[in-house]
C-alpha cells in the first residue's frame, strides 16, 4: 500500500507541484526546478551553470506539452527541426543571467518571505484553505526533494523575481504607440457588397477517374492513414467505479452533521464603509449625511473614489474588525450608520443590499454528500485495486490474464490513432481523453511491460501495445471517392478566385457596384462600420483584413464563408478612431505595457548574457536533447 501510495502521489500531485513551480518563474522558464548542478554542464553564464540534468527536465516537458497540444506523439527529431532546444537553452542562459547579476548585486530575500509566500500558496493548503505542513511535506516527498532543497529553489525564484519585475514594471508606453495602437483596434471600415454564388459564375463538371488518380499521385500526404496501435487496457477510475458504490443513509447523514456548516451560505452584505481618522473628523461628516448630503459626494470630499469606499458584497467575516462587523450587520438595508470606533480606525457605513443567509438540509445535500463519499471510497478501491495488479505484474502476468483473476475489465482495443480515433473514424471512449495515456501508448514498444498512466480524474490506465501497424498510404481504390471530392473542390475554389478577380478588374475599371449586382439578378448589401477584430456572418475574415489595406472606393474580392461563392466588396467608409482621453488612454497602457515590458526584459538580458559570457558545450547538449548521459569521450 505505501508503495502505491508513494507511485500515486507522485503523479496527480506532483503535477499540482510542478504548476506551483512554474508559477515562480513565469517571466523565463522553470530552469534549475528539480535538477541539481553536477559535472555534466550544458552551458555557464559567467559563474552561473545550467546542469544537463536541468536541460533534459525542461526540453522533456515542453515535448510533452507540446505533443498533447497538437495531439500527437512529439519526437525529439521533431522537436529539434521547430528549434524547441534552442529555445529552452536560451530561456535558461536568461534565467541564468539573471542569477548571475542577481548575485553580483547582492540580492537576497529573507526565509521569512519566502515561508510567507509558500503558506499562500494553494497548493500546500487543505479542504479549509489553511497551509497544511503535513500536505507540503507530503508534496516534497513525493518529488523527491528535501525541505531544505525546495526552499533554495524558492529563495531563487524570488531572488530572479527582483530584477526581472523592476525591469518590467520601470517603463513608460510612448505616445506614439498608444495612437498606433488605437488606430489598429478602433478604425473602421464600411462595405458595400454583393455575394455572388458559384452557380451564377460557371460550372465544373464532375471529374473523372483517371484525373482523381492524378491528384492523388500528387498529392499523396492527404490520402495516408495514420499509425495505429492494438492496445490492451485495464482502467480503474474514479469515475466509473463511483457508480457502482452505495453509500447508506446512515454514512451520508453522519457526514452532513459534522460538517454542516460546510454547506451553508452566510448572510452576505454589500457594504460602503467611509473611514476617518478620528472620532471628530467623522461627527461632522455624519452631521452632513444626516442633513441629506450623499454617501458618494461625501467620500469625494475626502479625496476617495467608489472602488476606495465600496467593500462588495461580503460576509461578516469579510470585515475584519469585529466591533465594525458587529455594526454594519446590524444595520438595516439603505441606512447610514453613526460613527462606528474600531480597533484602528472610525467609520461611517451604509447597508445598499442585503442577501440573507442560506441553510442547506440534509434533503438538499443527500445527492451531493453521497457522490462525494463514493469518490473517496473508489479512491480507496483503485489504490487497493492497485498494488494488487501491480503485485501480479511483477509476478510476470499479462492484463488479460490479471483481468480475469481479479475481475477487473480488460479491453482490447484492435486499433487506435495517436488522436484516440478508432478504425471507424471515431473517439475510443476509454482513452481519447486521456492524452497522458495516449502519448505513453504511441511511445512504447510492443509487448514490453509499461508503468501505469493516471487519468485525469486520478484514476489509473494499465496498458500493453499488442501490435503496431505503421503510417501507410491508402490504396487509390478505397478513396477513388474522396479524391474526387477533394480534386472538384480545387477546381471550384480556382474558378472562383479567377471569376472573382475579374469582376473586380471590370469594377475598377469604371462599372458601378450597383450595375454588376443586377446582372447576377442581387441586390447590394451595406455593412455596418466594422473594426479589423469584428465578426459578421456575411463577411469573411479575409474579407475583412484585405479592406483595411485596400483605400476608400477601392474593390476586392474574397471566398465566403462556406467556400461556395465569392463577396465582391467596396470600402465605402474608412473612419479614424477618436482621440483617446484620459480614462481610455490608462485602459490602453495597462493592455500595451506588458508587451513593452517583455521586449524590455529580453533587451535586458540579451545585454547580460554578453556582460558576463555565455559558453555552450554541444556535446553534452546533444547528448541531453537525446536523454543520454554524456561520458565525456564522445561515447
Amino acid at each position: 500500500m505505501l508503495e502505491a501510495l508513494r507511485k500515486g502521489t507522485g503523479t496527480w500531485i506532483a503535477k499540482i507541484f510542478i504548476g506551483l513551480l512554474v508559477m515562480s518563474f513565469a517571466v523565463w522558464g522553470v530552469a534549475d526546478i528539480f535538477g541539481g548542478y553536477g559535472a555534466q554542464t550544458v552551458a555557464s553564464v559567467g559563474d552561473t551553470e545550467i546542469s544537463s540534468q536541468d536541460f533534459q527536465l525542461e526540453f522533456q516537458r515542453e515535448v510533452r506539452s507540446l505533443s498533447q497540444r497538437l495531439g500527437r506523439n512529439v519526437t525529439v527529431a521533431d522537436a529539434r527541426s521547430l528549434g524547441l532546444d534552442k529555445q529552452i537553452l536560451l530561456r535558461l542562459i536568461g534565467d541564468a543571467a539573471i542569477e548571475s547579476q542577481a548575485n553580483s548585486l547582492g540580492l537576497g530575500v529573507t526565509g521569512q518571505a519566502v515561508g510567507a509566500r509558500l503558506k499562500r500558496e494553494a497548493a500546500f493548503k487543505d479542504a479549509d484553505g489553511h497551509f497544511s505542513q503535513e500536505r507540503f511535506y507530503r508534496l516534497l516527498q513525493a518529488n523527491g526533494l528535501s525541505e531544505q532543497a525546495f526552499m533554495q529553489r524558492q529563495h531563487r525564484a524570488l531572488v530572479l523575481q527582483q530584477i526581472s519585475g523592476t525591469v518590467v514594471s520601470s517603463h513608460l508606453v510612448p505616445k506614439v504607440m498608444l495612437d498606433a495602437t488605437n488606430k489598429f483596434r478602433n478604425e473602421t471600415r464600411k462595405l458595400s457588397y454583393i455575394t455572388v454564388p458559384l452557380s451564377k459564375l460557371g460550372e465544373i463538371s464532375e471529374p473523372g477517374v483517371e484525373n482523381a488518380r492524378d491528384y492523388y499521385n500528387t498529392h499523396n500526404s492527404e490520402f495516408r492513414a495514420p499509425e495505429t496501435r492494438k492496445v490492451g487496457v485495464i482502467a480503474l477510475t474514479p469515475a466509473a467505479l463511483a457508480k457502482t458504490i452505495k453509500i447508506s443513509d446512515e454514512d451520508i447523514k453522519a457526514y452532513f452533521e459534522h460538517n454542516q456548516t460546510r454547506f451553508n451560505t452566510p448572510e452576505r452584505r454589500a457594504v460602503m464603509q467611509l473611514p476617518f481618522p478620528d472620532q471628530a473628523t467623522a461627527d461632522v461628516a455624519f452631521e452632513k449625511l444626516k442633513n441629506g448630503a450623499d454617501f458618494m459626494e461625501v467620500a469625494k470630499g475626502r479625496g476617495l473614489t467608489k472602488e476606495d469606499i465600496d467593500l462588495g458584497l461580503i460576509p461578516k467575516t469579510g470585515l475584519s474588525d469585529e466591533a465594525i462587523a458587529d455594526a454594519v450587520f446590524s444595520l438595516p438595508k439603505d441606512e447610514i450608520s453613526k460613527p462606528i470606533e474600531g480597533a484602528l480606525t472610525t467609520v461611517i457605513a451604509k447597508v445598499t443590499k442585503i442577501e440573507p443567509a442560506v441553510v442547506k438540509t440534509l434533503d438538499d445535500m443527500r445527492e451531493t454528500i453521497s457522490k462525494g463519499l463514493a469518490a473517496e471510497k473508489s479512491a480507496e478501491t483503485i489504490l487497493d485495486s492497485y498494488d494488487k495488479i501491480e503485485d501480479e505484474r511483477a509476478g510476470g502476468a499479462t492484463l488479460a490474464e490479471i483481468g480475469k483473476k481479479l475481475g477487473v475489465k480488460y479491453s482490447e482495443i484492435a486499433a487506435i490513432d495517436a488522436r484516440g480515433m478508432g478504425s471507424d473514424g471515431k473517439p475510443v471512449e476509454l482513452l481519447a481523453r486521456q492524452p497522458g495515456a495516449l502519448r505513453a501508448i504511441f511511445t512504447a514498444e510492443v509487448n514490453l511491460e509499461t508503468d501505469p498512466e493516471e487519468t485525469s480524474d486520478r484514476g489509473f490506465i494499465w496498458y500493453e501495445v499488442l501490435k503496431v501497424t505503421p503510417q501507410r498510404l491508402k490504396p487509390f481504390e478505397d478513396v477513388k471517392d474522396e479524391a474526387i471530392k477533394k480534386l472538384l473542390e480545387t477546381e471550384e475554389r480556382s474558378l472562383l478566385a479567377k471569376k472573382g478577380q475579374e469582376l473586380v478588374d471590370k469594377l475598377r475599371n469604371g462599372e458601378k457596384l450597383t450595375d454588376l449586382a443586377s446582372s447576377f439578378d442581387l441586390e447590394v448589401v451595406e455593412s455596418k462600420p466594422l473594426k479589423r477584430i469584428d465578426q459578421d456572418a456575411k463577411i469573411p475574415s479575409a474579407a475583412l483584413q484585405q479592406a483595411f489595406v485596400l483605400k476608400k472606393e477601392d474593390f476586392g474580392s474574397s471566398a465566403t464563408t462556406d467556400g461556395k461563392g465569392r463577396l465582391i466588396f467596396q470600402v465605402t467608409e474608412a473612419n479614424a478612431p477618436a482621440s483617446l482621453d484620459r480614462k481610455a488612454r490608462e485602459a490602453l497602457v495597462k493592455t500595451v505595457a506588458p508587451d513593452i515590458g517583455n521586449d524590455l526584459i529580453s533587451q535586458y538580458v540579451r545585454a547580460l548574457r554578453e556582460d558576463v559570457g555565455v559558453k555552450i558545450n554541444q556535446a553534452v547538449l546533444d547528448e541531453a536533447i537525446t536523454g543520454r548521459q554524456y561520458s565525456g569521450d564522445g561515447r
